[in-house]
């Protein structure tokens, strides 16, 4: 299973689009992990299983999701609830009530991957307004590619490319 994940757009709907028409036919499931500033019930966020960022103000948004997808449990959350500016504990913690195989969060507006307590954590980074030591890149989202034995993600930048660098493998344990 193919799962896409973007977060933290902040009101840029063009790079949203442009997502949804490249990619929307290479993957399972879209999920955007908060912080669209966009209206749900339309184009292009209507394409996302999508959850409430902490500037989603007055929109109709849930704080987290769980999607049982095949074998997979996805459990999307925006993660300012979770703190995870401090921790992935919370988190994770969260994400294990729910018997999660995989977490998607954003907020932080770095990107990054872990495989912890047989969980894939994943924050795609920002699409619009990166962070940290990959804020060079100007942007980034993620495409998990769910299989029995492991988790595979690669990150693509706003011009849909997949950096190499970026490359991870998990084995499952």
């Amino acid at each position: 299973m193919r799962i896409l994940v973007v977060s933290d757009n902040h009101r840029e709907d063009k790079i949203l689009t442009e997502i949804v028409q490249t990619m929307r036919d290479k993957v399972e499931l879209m999920v955007h992990c908060g912080d669209s500033e966009l209206n749900p019930a339309k184009e292009p966020m209507s394409n996302f299983k999508a959850v409430k960022g902490n500037n989603d103000y007055g929109l109709s948004y849930p704080n987290e999701l769980t999607i049982d997808e095949g074998k997979e449990t996805i459990f999307i959350t925006h993660g300012h609830l979770h703190r995870v500016n401090f921790s992935l504990t919370p988190l994770m913690l969260a994400a294990e009530e729910k018997d999660a195989s995989i977490v998607c969060y954003g907020h932080t507006h770095q990107l990054g991957a872990v495989y912890d307590h047989h969980m894939l954590i994943v924050n795609p980074g920002s699409i619009s307004f990166p962070r940290g030591q990959y804020a060079s890149i100007g942007g980034t989202f993620a495409i998990i590619d769910a299989r029995a034995d492991k988790f595979i993600v690669d990150y693509y930048d706003r011009q849909m490319n997949a950096i190499p660098s970026l490359h991870c493998e998990f084995n499952r344990k």
